[in-house]
């Protein structure tokens, strides 16, 4: 017999790293095969813009939600339950609320319960009140914690109430035969650099920082390239604005890119810049790798688990001259065919889907 087991999961639509790992472990024919599977969508917002806002329809959804993992308690009544959990806001109190299902489930049938945090901020959300950290606590007892790397363990050392934890690094798809990777080479033997900023356009995740490097090197022989959606239209505008006003002829942004148009942007790329002020561990980075790129990165998060002294630069201070001497020390040592080569193959060895299927599975038989 195998394992049942219950699968809460983020799934796009939106497009974010959680979701885009939600829809894998669904469609993962391994992890399907390893384990009796049922799959139930947190389905919350339908944007990126929409995340974090408190709407009516919210509310509705919450309830759908707690009655259909109500009902897949009562009748499939898994050994196991998978949950991606979230950590602050209206959020929260949603999984709170939901959390109280399978402690009640507990007191009649044995189940493990795994909570996969795909972001970070734990501490800093129990230590703004006591009432915070003791309803964490209660939410977390007795459960085993999934983080994306040892360097997020500081995050919930202000916990005390979970059982196990495990770390589990993201994986992305491997888009690119060796072929393919080899022929992409020929780009070092053009003058001209090309930057990618690929993310969804959230001023945290820092692409105005690269606007305005852009500005700082719009003398030089570089160009700019942004991909992602934009959160709000005032963001949009002035984004736009700021370029105009400049003059900003090495900018081009692409809009939300997918498939054979994302492929073309990473393949034509010399690094991929990601100056973040908030992130746990951004898959965009690990993409990059996977094409033979380097990256410039802030130092948040899991950013240094993922990027070596030989894969990247990173930057513990986010400003624009900074992010200038980092892109000089990367164009000195990192703009190469060597470098590319071992980016390469620092993905192949450590954050393919395969070893994160491989991983999860390890983790969810334990």
């Amino acid at each position: 017999m195998k394992t049942k087991l219950l699968f809460i999961l983020h799934t796009p639509p939106p497009n974010h790293g959680a979701a885009k790992v939600g829809e894998f472990i669904v469609n993962s024919k391994k992890i399907n095969n390893s384990f009796e599977c049922k799959f139930i969508s947190i389905k919350s917002s339908d944007n990126i813009g929409d995340i974090g806002k408190i709407q009516f329809k919210k509310f509705f959804r919450i309830v759908e939600l707690y009655f259909k993992i109500l009902k897949e308690l009562i009748i499939i009544k898994p050994d196991k339950i998978y949950f991606t959990s979230s950590i602050k806001s209206v959020a929260f109190y949603r999984d709170l609320l939901l959390s109280t299902l399978w402690k009640t489930y507990k007191k009649f049938k044995k189940c493990d319960i795994y909570y996969h945090y795909h972001t970070k901020g734990v501490n800093e959300y129990i230590s703004k009140s006591q009432l915070n950290k003791k309803l964490t606590n209660f939410f977390v007892k007795d459960t085993n914690i999934i983080l994306l790397s040892p360097m997020l363990k500081k995050d919930i050392e202000g916990l005390s109430s979970y059982k196990n934890i495990y770390y589990l690094p993201n994986g992305v798809e491997n888009n690119l035969t060796e072929e393919e990777f080899e022929k992409s080479l020929i780009k070092y033997k053009k003058n001209q650099i090309n930057m990618l900023f690929l993310s969804n356009m959230i001023k945290s995740k820092g692409y105005f920082d690269v606007v305005l490097l852009a500005k700082d090197l719009r003398q030089e022989n570089v160009i700019f390239h942004f991909a992602g959606g934009w959160q709000n239209e005032s963001d949009k505008n002035e984004f736009f604005e700021f370029i105009e006003k400049n003059n900003l002829k090495n900018i081009i942004f692409h809009g939300y890119v997918s498939g054979k148009k994302k492929k073309e942007l990473f393949l034509n790329s010399h690094f991929l810049i990601y100056p973040s002020k908030n992130d746990a561990f951004p898959l965009t980075l690990c993409e990059s790798l996977s094409y033979g790129i380097p990256v410039i990165a802030s130092d948040e998060g899991s950013i240094p688990y993922i990027i070596d002294k030989n894969s990247g630069v990173i930057i513990r201070n986010i400003n624009t001259k900074n992010l200038k001497n980092a892109f000089y020390e990367a164009k000195k040592n990192l703009l190469n065919k060597e470098t590319a080569k071992y980016c390469r193959k620092r993905y192949l060895e450590n954050f393919t889907l395969e070893k994160f299927e491989d991983n999860l599975i390890n983790i969810l038989k334990g």
